[in-house]
């Protein structure tokens, strides 16, 4: 005599294990969970008794096994899925034990890991997740606070969500507590089933394309970033890494500096130059190459100096061409501009060509760079006394990046610098409505600086010369006593530090 719990699987006859197939092959009774396993496998025990569960309360389970055993019989309670995941096997084995009953457990392919099957993706990608949350909403059956799908949502972990189909307006209200709409979400109802049915959506769509689907019951809902992402690939197989089986092979790995460039020598070497240099000195295993995306600047180079630089494509198609595998494109722009745009695409017409590739954000993008950039540029430049301000000069364009100048300057007057203030060349705020505001606010004196990696062009010609349009000789002709600080940002080790960050945040 024998008590077998048997995992039957998702669905699909096929998913049970060898061994759950063999406990059934020699049952004398079979308790199954008739509303959710498929009848079908039934057809491996044809001589048993079968009873089913649903229209039973525990205590009539018991007494079925209990009598059972009794009589020398050997039992397997049946349960969807894997016994272990909401199974309500606890309080069936546990009192078998006080019954001195013996048992084993029999595990099986769980819904999740079936519903995982049906969409073709992996749970736990590099980079995307390593975790994976096994949950439910909570209903008639109440789920502690701590485990509420709005709490776990915080960790934008890849989740399984069990049981909850019926409310998946509210499952989807405690998701967006923690992950962004636009989140991939797919259900997969009744997986492994010969009516299988999958909806992909985000989290912004899926509870009005379930309800049109008419789905109510046995259903998995899958959510993250794991659906649907770019990702690194696993380490396991990397030819570069070792383990106890095989001996890596060296990877070569470069992080390719974008910059728009410079035909200044003397400034290309203070701030280009000595980003560079600062990455090369903190990612000691990549090789560091350079690109420009201004071919105007590029010509010059070649023609006027007889140095070589390579636009982004030239770059990438160099690094292919001496077989670099991971590539790191960290651009030095200010903003997230046309510029910028334009090298994400020309990335991903190059991605295919390269084992990993990432590329990092400009210096302005999240929130805190904000914060981390007024820091900085406070500790260069001159702090202005009363009467006094400091104007930075922004290059400024049409593309709504814009926007990223006036938010600089808004989070000056934020930490209590109201006497900074923010201008562009090509955009807005012009300097002519910045002298607006230094007449408003009795300034006399304005020191000028470059809002700009590089002090080139328009720093030396539009900003601090003597012509007449020049924004010094503007000010100048409005009475303020003008000093200028002729430093591109990427002199600063604070801003080279930020683009550091910007590297280790996607390395």
């Amino acid at each position: 005599m024998q008590v077998y719990y048997v995992g039957a699987g998702a669905g699909d006859p096929k998913l049970i294990t060898i061994r759950g197939k063999k406990a059934l092959e020699k049952a004398d009774l079979v308790i199954y969970t008739g509303s959710l396993v498929n009848p079908e496998i039934l057809k491996f025990c044809p001589e048993a008794e079968a009873y089913n569960s649903a229209v039973m309360n525990l205590e009539e389970v018991i007494r079925l096994i209990e009598k059972a055993v009794v009589e020398g019989k050997t039992v397997v309670r049946l349960h969807t899925g894997d016994p272990s995941l909401y199974g309500a096997i606890q309080e069936q084995i546990d009192i078998l034990r006080k019954k001195n009953i013996e048992y084993k457990i029999i595990p099986g392919v769980s819904s999740f890991l079936a519903a995982a099957a049906a969409v073709g993706r992996e749970f736990t990608l590099p980079d995307v997740s390593q975790t994976v949350i096994l949950t439910r909403r909570g209903g008639r059956t109440p789920v502690p606070d701590r485990e509420k799908i709005a709490e776990l949502a915080s960790h934008r972990a890849s989740m399984a969500i069990f049981l909850s189909i019926q409310m998946i307006e509210g499952v989807v209200a405690e998701l967006l507590e923690g992950y962004p709409e636009d989140t991939p979400i797919i259900v997969v109802a009744r997986a492994s089933w010969p009516d299988e049915i999958i909806i992909r959506g985000k989290l912004s769509n899926i509870a009005v394309k379930v309800k049109e689907a008419g789905i109510k019951k046995t259903a998995m809902i899958l959510v993250g970033d794991f659906l649907d992402c770019d990702y690194s690939r696993s380490k396991l197989y990397d030819q570069g890494f070792s383990h106890a089986y095989r001996v890596g092979e060296k990877v070569k790995k470069a992080i390719l500096v974008v910059s728009f460039g410079t035909s200044y020598a003397g400034t290309r070497e203070k701030t280009i130059e000595a980003c560079e240099d600062r990455i090369a000195a903190e990612f000691t295993d990549y090789d560091i190459k350079r690109a420009f995306t201004s071919g105007m600047i590029i010509d010059i180079l070649q023609k006027r100096d007889g140095i070589k630089v390579n636009s982004p494509e030239e770059a990438l198609k160099e690094l292919y061409s001496d077989s670099y595998q991971e590539i790191i494109i960290q651009p030095l722009h200010i903003i997230n501009g046309s510029e910028y745009h334009d090298l994400l695409e020309i990335a991903n017409n190059y991605r295919g060509l390269f084992k990993d590739m990432k590329v990092g954000k400009p210096l302005l993008t999240d929130k805190g760079d904000y914060f981390k950039t007024v820091k900085a540029l406070k500790k260069e430049l001159p702090e202005p006394a009363k009467g006094e301000a400091v104007v930075l000069m922004g290059h400024g364009t049409e593309h709504f990046a814009n926007s990223a100048y006036a938010c600089l300057d808004y989070t000056f007057k934020d930490k209590g610098l109201a006497n900074y203030y923010v201008a562009t060349v090509e955009g807005y705020p012009e300097i002519t409505q910045v002298i607006k505001f230094l007449k408003r606010d009795n300034i006399k004196k304005v020191y000028l600086a470059p809002l700009m990696l590089v002090a080139g062009e328009h720093a030396q010609n539009d900003m601090a010369s003597d012509e007449e349009d020049s924004w010094k000789s503007k000010l100048e002709q409005e009475g303020f006593e003008v000093e200028i600080y002729l430093s591109g940002m990427g002199e600063y080790e604070s801003i080279q530090q930020q683009y550091i960050a910007k590297i280790k945040e996607i390395k």
